[in-house]
């Protein structure tokens, strides 16, 4: 009897979550050209799933207060490890600093959702990063099948992340800008009672940046929480996956920093959805965000939000309101430490005139000028004798001088 009441309770949990929630410019315009394949992919499995609904709604919560303020947009947007992980994991490849998050979501109806994640750059200047969420509720009555009572019921949702960032492409001489590739797996835990549904979830995304128009663009794409779906019982929920597109303009406005961003948004169970966002940052300290989401049952309309930060502390609020459940308050507060990665290898003016020289021999070795090539490797060898790329590609450049006819000017 008791467990007709459970799960009858369990669609209650899974509804009332539901609709709480509901290298360079051109690697960045492929990044778009692959979502926009995902889309169609990802759209006609939705399509053709029988129970039309997902499972796990609370991992499509955007726990960034950064991120939420401006909208819950920012898949082409960096330097915020909550909103890394919430929107685009590539985005963890330009984290410089070991960093620490916590943030506090004072939620909906009696509900709250915690996370905690830390980041540490590696020696390869990849990235790791772990996270653990944790959604609490109050209890809740469970009733039989006859509509008596069978006392309270405690639920709650959990998941385990690890991701991993890098970059794939990029100027040599500024590891800040290219593209930047990342990934994570998840282990996602919803309980209700003593029934219990888990499953093993992956994101991935790509982010260019790159220089634009005097400013910084950033254009990013993510697919999130992608794999199976939750299981109650016999009744299965599918997998709340989501697709993003988004693009990050940053510019100089009265000497400090602008962001404007805009997204898109598409999950498996809903249509596409778009959020746009703007940050300013004053002097490094204080920020002022503003954004407006889109899509949501719940959750449109405009946002709010600031932060401060005290050299290696930041601290982030955000105000959001939900429909008829009134406003919801996040809080986050993150702490770098420990030596920065370079973004910049520290040369000697004699190792800066042998990249110079390496990058015009290969420009050279495009145009099939060999004879050239093979003096810029040359000059670039002399200039830093340990520089084996030169060496190797001057020996090409010989080999190449040998086997083909000269070229007609």
């Amino acid at each position: 009897m008791k467990q007709g009441g459970i799960r009858q309770k369990g669609g209650t949990k899974a509804g009332a979550l539901r609709g709480a929630g509901s290298c360079h410019f051109a690697a960045g315009l492929r990044c778009l050209a692959l979502l926009l394949l995902a889309a169609c992919c990802l759209q006609g499995a939705a399509a053709s799933a029988a129970a039309g609904r997902s499972g796990g709604y609370f991992l499509r919560v955007v726990q960034s207060p950064r991120a939420s303020a401006m909208g819950e947009g920012g898949t082409g947007l960096y330097g915020d490890l909550l909103g890394a992980l919430a929107l685009n994991p590539a985005a963890l490849g330009r984290t410089r600093y070991s960093e620490l998050a916590f943030t506090y979501n004072s939620w909906l109806e009696g509900l709250s959702l915690q996370q905690a994640a830390y980041a540490r750059p590696l020696e390869n200047k990849s990235v790791l990063a772990g996270s653990v969420s944790l959604l609490q509720m109050k209890s809740i009555s469970g009733y039989d099948n006859s509509g008596g009572y069978a006392g309270s019921v405690e639920a709650g949702d959990m998941a385990f992340g690890l991701n991993y960032a890098g970059r794939l492409s990029g100027p040599w001489n500024d590891r800040r800008f290219g593209l930047f590739a990342g990934g994570g797996l998840k282990y996602a835990r919803e309980t209700l009672d003593t029934f219990s549904a888990d499953t093993l979830l992956f994101d991935a995304g790509l982010l260019s940046v790159s220089r634009f128009y005097g400013g910084v663009l950033g254009l990013g794409v993510s697919a999130q929480s992608l794999g199976g779906g939750f299981k109650f019982n016999s009744v299965r929920d599918d997998a709340p996956s989501v697709l993003r597109a988004g693009a990050a303009w940053i510019i100089t406005a009265a000497g400090d920093p602008l962001t404007i961003a805009v997204d898109v948004k598409k999950p498996n169970d809903d249509k596409a959805s778009c959020s746009a966002g703007v940050e300013y940052i004053v002097k490094g300290l204080i920020s002022a965000r503003l954004g407006y989401a889109g899509g949501a049952d719940l959750g449109s309309g405009l946002r709010f939000g600031m932060g401060f930060k005290l050299k290696v502390v930041q601290v982030d609020y955000a105000l959001a309101k939900y429909g008829e459940f009134g406003f919801t308050h996040k809080f986050g507060i993150s702490y770098k430490f420990g030596e920065p990665v370079d973004v910049t290898p520290r040369l000697s003016p004699e190792q800066e005139k042998a990249r110079w020289k390496l990058s015009r021999g290969k420009e050279f070795m495009r145009d099939r000028r060999y004879y050239e090539a093979v003096l810029e490797f040359n000059d670039a060898v002399v200039l830093e004798p340990n520089l084996k790329e030169a060496l190797q590609l001057m020996k090409q450049a010989r080999d190449l001088m040998e086997t083909e006819k000269p070229r007609k000017r």
